[in-house]
C-alpha cells in the first residue's frame, strides 16, 4: 500500500475561481496530477472550513473559511483523508464542523481528528488493504479549537488520553500514523516540549508521526527506529508571500508493506496561488538542507543552541503583548525604531519587576496556576466580548 501525504491544505481567496471552475492543469499541473495518481491512498491536512453553516467563533488569528464552491478543485486529486485536527476547522463552530463532514462524505472523502464533541474528535480512522491495517490519529494543540464533553472542535492534545488512545490503536493495527498539529510557525527546528511528546507518541506505539502547522519544511529524526518530521511545509496555502518558508513543502511517501513501513520524500513548490512538482534542482536543494537540519539536531547543546537564538528573536514579539494596548501602539514603535528596541526594555522593566516576572513564571508553569490563570483570562475576553 502506498501512502502519500500531503501537508497544509486550504485554497484562498487568491485562487478560489481556480478550484471553483476545477481547472486542475492550473491549479496542480500535468507532472503534480500524474505524480498523486501513483498513490494507492492520499492523505492531507485541511486547514479550513466549508462556509454555508455556522458563524465566525471568537478567536486570536485567521478566520480562515472555504466556499463549498471551491469543491471540483479539491476532489479532483482524489483525496483519500483529511486531517481535521486543526487551528481552522473549528473558526465557524459546530454548524461548520458539521457542515464540512456532511460534505466530505458526500464526496467519498474519510476524516479525523475533528467533530461535534470529544469522543467523536478522538475517533481514530482504520483502513485495511492488502491484509494490512492501517491506523490514523490525529490531535492539535489548543489553539481556540478544542472539542469538549459538550462542545464541537478538535481532538486536544492531552497527556491524560492521548498517549492512551495511541497505546489502543497500536493494538488494533499494524501500523500507526500521528498526526501532531502544533509548533511554532516558520520554525524549522522541534520546540523542546515538542520533541520529547513526539518520542512519547514512538514510545506509546506510534509507527509514524508527522508535525503540521508550521507552514515550512523542518526536519527529521530517526527515534527507536521509527520516523519524526518535525514540519512538512504546506501542500497547498497560497497566501500573498514568497518567503523561504512556504515556497516549498514535503510530500511524504509511504510504503507499507508486511515487512514494514518505508518512508520517502518528494518536493513541490509554490511559485504564485498554484503548486507543482519541484525540479530536480530545487527538490535536491531543498532535500539537502533538510538533512542538514536533520543532523544536527542529533546533537542536543546544537539544538537547544538553535532554540535560544531563536527565542532571543522571538522575545518581544511575545513581551510587547504584556504592555496591552501601550504595547501596540504608533507611538511606542516609532520611540523602538528611535532607540533600536531598546526603549521597550526600559518600559518593561520600569513596569515589570523582578518579582512581577517571578509571579508570572509561577502562573505559567504551575498546573494549577495555569488553569485558573487561562481561565480568568478566557472570562475575561468573553465578557468583553
Amino acid at each position: 500500500m502506498k501512502i502519500l501525504i500531503g501537508g497544509d491544505f486550504s485554497p484562498t481567496e487568491f485562487n478560489f475561481d481556480l478550484f471553483e471552475q476545477g481547472d486542475v492543469q492550473k491549479l496542480y499541473g500535468e507532472e503534480m496530477l500524474s505524480y498523486l495518481a501513483q498513490f494507492d491512498y492520499r492523505v492531507f491536512d485541511f486547514e479550513t472550513v466549508f462556509e454555508g453553516k455556522g458563524a465566525p467563533i471568537q478567536k486570536h488569528g485567521p478566520l480562515i473559511t472555504t466556499p463549498a464552491s471551491t469543491l471540483p478543485g479539491i476532489t479532483a486529486i482524489h483525496p483519500d483523508l483529511f486531517v481535521l485536527a486543526n487551528n481552522h476547522i473549528n473558526n465557524l463552530g459546530k454548524a461548520g464542523i458539521e457542515h464540512t463532514e456532511e460534505l466530505l462524505d458526500s464526496n467519498g472523502i474519510s476524516y479525523v481528528g475533528a467533530g461535534a464533541d470529544l469522543d467523536e474528535a478522538r475517533r481514530p480512522l482504520y483502513v485495511t488493504r492488502d491484509g494490512i491495517t492501517l491506523g490514523f490519529y490525529a490531535c492539535a494543540e489548543h489553539e481556540f479549537n478544542s472539542a469538549s464533553a459538550d462542545t464541537a472542535g478538535v481532538n486536544p492534545y492531552d497527556p491524560l488520553t492521548t498517549f492512551d488512545d495511541i497505546r489502543e490503536m497500536k493494538s488494533r493495527c499494524d501500523y500507526l500514523i500521528v498526526f501532531y498539529h502544533g509548533g511554532l510557525i516558520e520554525y524549522r527546528y522541534p520546540l523542546p516540549g515538542e520533541q520529547r511528546v513526539f518520542h512519547k507518541f514512538v514510545d506509546c506505539g506510534a509507527d509514524l508521526v508527522i508535525g503540521q502547522h508550521t507552514h515550512c519544511i523542518g526536519c527529521r529524526e530517526v527515534y527507536r527506529g521509527k520516523t519524526l518530521v518535525y514540519g512538512q511545509g504546506d501542500f497547498f496555502f497560497a497566501r500573498p508571500t514568497r518567503n523561504e518558508y512556504r515556497y516549498s513543502g514535503l510530500l511524504i511517501e509511504v510504503e507499507a508493506t508486511k515487512e514494514g513501513l518505508s518512508v520517502d520524500y518528494n518536493v513541490r513548490v509554490k511559485p504564485e496561488n498554484t503548486i507543482r512538482m519541484a525540479t530536480q534542482q530545487e527538490k535536491s536543494d531543498i532535500l539537502d538542507a533538510f538533512e542538514q537540519r536533520s543532523a544536527e539536531i542529533t546533537d542536543p547543546d546544537a539544538l537547544a543552541d538553535i532554540y535560544k537564538k531563536h527565542l532571543a528573536k522571538k522575545k518581544y514579539f511575545y513581551l510587547d503583548r504584556l504592555m496591552g494596548k501601550y504595547g501596540r501602539s504608533l507611538v511606542y514603535a516609532g520611540l523602538n525604531k528611535l532607540t533600536g528596541g531598546h526603549y521597550r526594555l526600559w518600559k518593561l522593566r520600569r513596569r515589570f519587576k523582578k518579582t512581577d516576572w517571578l509571579i508570572l513564571d509561577n502562573w505559567v508553569s504551575c498546573e494549577t496556576h495555569h488553569e485558573i490563570f487561562q481561565d480568568l483570562i478566557e472570562d475575561e475576553w468573553r465578557h468583553l466580548s
